[in-house]
């Protein structure tokens, strides 16, 4: 399948009739350059448009979401103009149209068109042969295009390369219903979804009338529960997408300050060990410096005392065992001599009682001649007082250093916490944010869980009001027979999901080995049986795929799309937005020169000028058929197709 023509008509940026023709050419690929806000977005949501009409995808533009007839008209409320381009509308024009010229084995057109009134629009969609003769209309065309190219399978061949990370985010259901799409297993979820309308007619037509009228009220609020259902859902997906980027926005701020804080956290540490050794060192020596001081620099200052004293021990305590009465005598003189004399007769007494008394139970041990003697020795320790002040000046010195380098280390903490002042301020801001969607989404959650109950309710209540009149009846044998065809599809489609996921993932893995780049520590990629996205290093440990970086999550999701489409049979046309995203230089190259040559036999790349810049273009020269540029002055989006070769000549030679 390829694109013969793209022909846009009052659609967004684009003013008045506006076409794309592509040549049929064996190269695939064709460039469309334009700045941002030039069109490229707007052509490949109008390519969507004319597939699709407007999905709900199309509806969620950042944080808003709207409805169907706010995206087509327009809403002053949500600050939306709508579908038809702003100039058009000025004018006066009232219709916006898209036709792509479609050749698959014959070609035929794709034709969907809006008219816009004051409160309403009308939409038609057709489609056409070569010779204009009408083929399909309405549902019939779109039962043609969905069977061509599904909804589901379009957003995975239609992307832009800057959100392209996100299918690796994506919930559980969208990207199984894409791979069932692929494996082609819609045929069975058809001939369950038949079943159960089938069910639905006989019970409408054969219950009796307040039965079904019973039955009816039911369904309608069955049909009404299903729309909130889906509502809630969308919102849902919307909450956790944001969650999961704030998340990310958060993880990334607090490694970025996690590396600030461990920056001066090491030196900050040794530097307070160090001051902490010299502050016990100084300690030390001061407590010798003040015993020195006060009990042996008397000594040391006064040589005639120190005499003195060595001579009073040698001659009357060394070598006595006990201290003679003449002994006490004399210091008991020498002693009272100090004393007022009117003190000395009370203070005698006390003397003599202590050091005369003939009670042998009385100890004197602070007069022990021999203790006397150890303790003189005990002051003549050879100490080096002014080695002792030296070391003392110096500790002094390192502590001040020590100091001054720790209040130096804690001031380029401070000075670096002001520098990121706005990312300590963004990551409360995140943070709350994420509390405020969470809330969010567990209210979504509640309300979703009432809503399914209440859903499982109806369709309990109209299974009983069915077999209540069905019972042992002709219509209650069909009934069973049809619920039997639902269980027996359902168990066909398990098995052959579970069979040819292996070939799948296998083309995943190939494509997966081409993309990623060396060193990337992921290994392999692999499909549970519900089809979430797995990811391994090379020693089998699972990976998370939400903490890895947007442009790990691009590889990732370029592979699972390039292995899709490899195997499709039947090829479908490839539209990139941005095609570089937010890779890397190494990764940008692997995506230029092996995914987009090989994606499919027709892409349409459409790069901002400053992607150009990357060598890799200058590498698809071979692979190009065609390029284009895009300019817009007010809102009217105008196209020129330039010559390849001198494009490329003068771009990069």
């Amino acid at each position: 399948m390829k694109f013969n023509s793209v022909t846009i008509e009052n659609l967004f940026s684009y003013k008045g009739q506006i076409k794309f023709d592509f040549n049929d050419s064996d190269k695939p690929i064709s460039l469309i350059i334009g700045e941002n806000g030039f069109g490229k977005t707007s052509f490949i949501n109008s390519i969507k448009i004319a597939l699709h009409g407007i999905t709900k995808d199309l509806l969620s533009i950042g944080e808003l979401v709207l409805t169907k007839q706010d995206y087509i008209l327009g809403s002053k409320d949500k600050n939306f103009s709508g579908i038809l381009n702003r100039i058009a509308k000025q004018n006066g024009e009232k219709k916006a149209s898209i036709i792509i010229e479609i050749n698959d084995g014959e070609s035929f057109y794709i034709h969907r068109e809006y008219s816009l009134k004051n409160n309403g629009y009308n939409e038609s969609l057709t489609i056409y042969d070569k010779e204009n003769n009408l083929l399909y209309s309405d549902i019939e065309a779109q039962d043609f295009i969905n069977y061509k190219i599904s909804p589901t399978l379009a957003k995975f061949f239609f992307f832009d390369g800057e959100k392209i990370q996100t299918i690796a985010d994506f919930s559980k259901d969208e990207f199984r219903q894409m791979l069932e799409d692929v494996l082609e297993l819609d045929i069975y979820d058809q001939l369950i979804y038949d079943s159960k309308n089938v069910i639905k007619k006989i019970n409408k037509n054969e219950l009796d009338f307040e039965l079904q009228k019973i039955v009816t009220q039911k369904e309608n609020e069955l049909v009404e529960i299903q729309n909130d259902l889906l509502s809630a859902n969308l919102k849902h997906e919307e909450k956790s997408l944001k969650l999961k980027e704030l998340q990310h926005d958060l993880n990334e701020l607090e490694r970025k300050l996690s590396r600030l804080k461990s920056k001066y956290k090491k030196p900050l540490e040794e530097e307070r060990k160090k001051l902490q050794t010299y502050v016990e060192e100084r300690d030390f020596n001061l407590t010798k410096f003040k015993e020195l001081s006060y009990i042996q620099l008397p000594l040391l200052l006064n040589k005639k005392l120190e005499q003195r004293l060595k001579d009073d021990i040698e001659h009357n305590y060394k070598g006595n065992i006990t201290i003679s009465k003449d002994i006490i005598a004399m210091k008991k003189e020498e002693f009272l001599k100090h004393i007022k004399t009117s003190e000395q007769e009370n203070i005698e007494k006390v003397f003599d009682k202590v050091f005369s008394s003939d009670d042998n139970s009385q100890s004197v041990v602070f007069a022990d001649s021999i203790k006397i003697e150890s303790q003189f020795n005990s002051l003549n320790e050879d100490i080096n007082l002014k080695d002792l002040l030296d070391k003392l000046t110096t500790l002094k010195e390192q502590i001040k250093q020590s100091e001054d380098e720790i209040y130096a280390l804690e001031l380029k903490i401070q000075e670096d916490k002001k520098e990121y002042e706005k990312d300590f301020r963004q990551v409360k801001v995140i943070a709350e944010n994420i509390g405020i969607k969470k809330s969010e989404i567990e209210n979504i959650e509640l309300h979703i869980n009432n809503l399914e109950t209440a859903h499982r309710d109806i369709e309990k209540e109209i299974s009983r009001t069915s077999i209540k009149e069905h019972k042992n009846s002709l219509a209650g044998l069909k009934i069973e027979s049809l619920k039997s065809v639902i269980e027996v599809a359902t168990q066909m489609k398990t098995k052959i999901k579970e069979d040819k996921k292996e070939i799948l993932e296998t083309s995943i893995n190939i494509k997966f080995n081409l993309l990623k780049k060396e060193g990337y520590e992921a290994d392999c990629i692999k499909l549970d049986s519900d089809f979430n996205i797995n990811v391994f290093d090379k020693h089998m440990n699972p990976m998370d795929i939400l903490s890895s970086s947007s442009g790990q999550k691009q590889i990732i999701a370029t592979a699972l799309i390039w292995g899709i489409s490899e195997y499709i049979s039947e090829e479908i046309p490839m539209i990139i937005d941005t095609p570089l995203g937010r890779l890397d230089e190494k990764n940008q190259s692997l995506i230029l020169n092996q995914f987009y040559p090989n994606a499919s036999s027709q892409v349409l790349i459409l790069p901002t000028p400053s992607e150009l810049r990357n060598e890799g273009f200058k590498n698809l020269e071979d692979n190009v058929s065609q390029v284009f540029t895009l300019s817009n002055k007010g809102s009217a989006t105008t196209i020129q197709e330039q010559n390849k070769s001198e494009f490329f000549d003068s771009r990069y030679n």
